[in-house]
């Protein structure tokens, strides 16, 4: 009997599993809408390779400034082990460079912990504490737009891409990374609006995956969450 792996209808396995997830992937070409913290989010295709862009307007463009506590309160939404510390979400999540974990320090954080945001002309200048010793700094660009483009989903490098700005009040920042493995593709996407409320820091963060294989499947993953950081006495 002949092995069904290599040859059938005259292609090979390969390119019949690709024809077949063609229609699955016409299906996932279409935009997505959501609300966070009140601002409409339209996604683009996930296949198309692009951040996420909303309006910008610095006019528009909140306040950040100040030094806040690490460790946030959960408003709503799913709780988030990326969300809920604040430097680890903008090391990790939004992968800021600067702020990550290096060879010689660790962070190791204490209820003295604490990251402040000061404004510079790029945007903002993040200072993270651990509150012993262990200091990280990044900056958050207000960038108004989007990272230089690259060609298509395959072009993109390691790390995350980036876009950001202001609207309605508040700094959304997106990132976009994506992945590939053998004959599997997926990306993993991040948008988070930031504004000031009750003298502390809100964080409204939507998350989604998506990834695509050969058999064809499909799979996808969201979470929303919404966390409150109060000031640190640090700050005071």
């Amino acid at each position: 009997m002949r092995m069904m792996t290599t040859q059938q209808d005259g292609r090979p396995a390969a390119a019949r599993r690709w024809a077949m997830a063609g229609p699955l992937l016409a299906a996932l070409a279409g935009c997505g809408v959501s609300t966070v913290d009140e601002v409409r989010v339209a996604w683009p295709p996930f296949k198309d390779g692009t951040a996420l862009v909303l309006p910008s307007d610095p006019a528009q463009c909140p306040d950040l400034s100040g030094t806040y506590r690490v460790a946030g309160e959960l408003r709503s939404g799913e709780a988030a082990a990326g969300v809920a510390d604040l430097r680890r979400f903008l090391a990790y999540t939004l992968e800021l460079p600067g702020l990550p974990d290096t060879a010689e320090h660790a962070w190791r954080p204490t209820p003295a912990a604490s990251v402040t945001f000061k404004p510079v002309a790029e945007g903002w200048r993040v200072l993270a504490d651990d509150g012993q010793g262990g200091r990280f700094s990044g900056l958050l660009l207000r960038r108004d737009g989007m990272d230089p483009p690259v060609d298509g989903p395959r072009a993109a490098g390691p790390g995350a891409r980036h876009a950001g700005g202001c609207t309605q009040g508040r700094f959304w920042i997106s990132a976009r990374r994506d992945w590939h493995q053998y004959e599997s593709m997926g990306v993993f996407r991040t948008v988070a609006l930031l504004r000031p409320q009750a003298g502390g820091l809100l964080v409204s963060v939507q998350r989604e995956s998506h990834s695509i294989g050969l058999l064809p499947w499909y799979s996808s993953d969201e979470v929303r969450s919404q966390y409150w950081f109060g000031r640190s006495a640090a700050g005071r």
